[in-house]
């Protein structure tokens, strides 16, 4: 019994053993001293658990932002105004330590400006047919790479897809069309981190 060591029973947070007993404040600045450029922007989400996961891949991918492009009853996802809650559960936490902006879809080109302004690449990622998708696996990415990620069910809006420098998709080898939209954001980003994040 004296081998037990209980010295982080106390800390119940889902964190690697280096952050246990450290605030949130620590955290959130540790990583944000290592961080790159990678910027998600995910277009009108309505499942709780893609949003959830968009914030983790945004966590364990080391992403400068992620930003929601909300509907219009829906400009910030934890409006005390009364807006629509989500469901952070899923999150483990991470929303705490990730910068996350909300704007209105139909403010998309105020978002594209500031990115582009600063010297940003956006890519849609999509494989709609007449926008000549390159494949993921081909595609050499800017350290400041900007990726633009649809809706569920719709996909994204020809408006962002036209407002976007490119667009890349993901090669798949079954049957479906496409892969969920968290599943495709995590995807994305492990393979930009593959590209320009430090190689353990």
């Amino acid at each position: 019994m004296s081998d037990i060591d209980l010295s982080r029973s106390n800390d119940y947070r889902n964190v690697t053993d280096y952050f246990k007993g450290q605030s949130d404040e620590y955290i959130r600045d540790t990583l944000n001293s290592r961080r790159g450029k990678m910027v998600a922007i995910m277009q009108n989400l309505s499942h709780d658990f893609n949003k959830a996961s968009a914030v983790r891949n945004s966590n364990a991918f080391g992403m400068r932002k992620l930003i929601f492009l909300n509907p219009e009853n829906r400009t910030h996802m934890d409006d005390p105004e009364g807006a629509k809650k989500w469901d952070r559960r899923g999150a483990l936490g991470t929303q705490n330590y990730e910068s996350i902006e909300h704007h209105r879809v139909t403010d998309y080109q105020e978002v594209f400006d500031q990115l582009h302004d600063e010297g940003y690449t956006i890519y849609a990622v999509d494989n709609t047919p007449g926008y000549n998708p390159q494949s993921l696996y081909k595609t050499e990415f800017p350290e400041k790479s900007a990726f633009l990620f649809g809706e569920e069910q719709l996909g994204l809006a020809d408006d962002l897809i036209e407002a976007a420098d490119a667009m890349v998709y993901i090669p798949q080898y079954g049957s479906v069309r496409s892969v969920n939209v968290s599943v495709a954001n995590g995807i994305i980003a492990a393979f930009y981190a593959s590209q320009h994040m430090p190689q353990e």
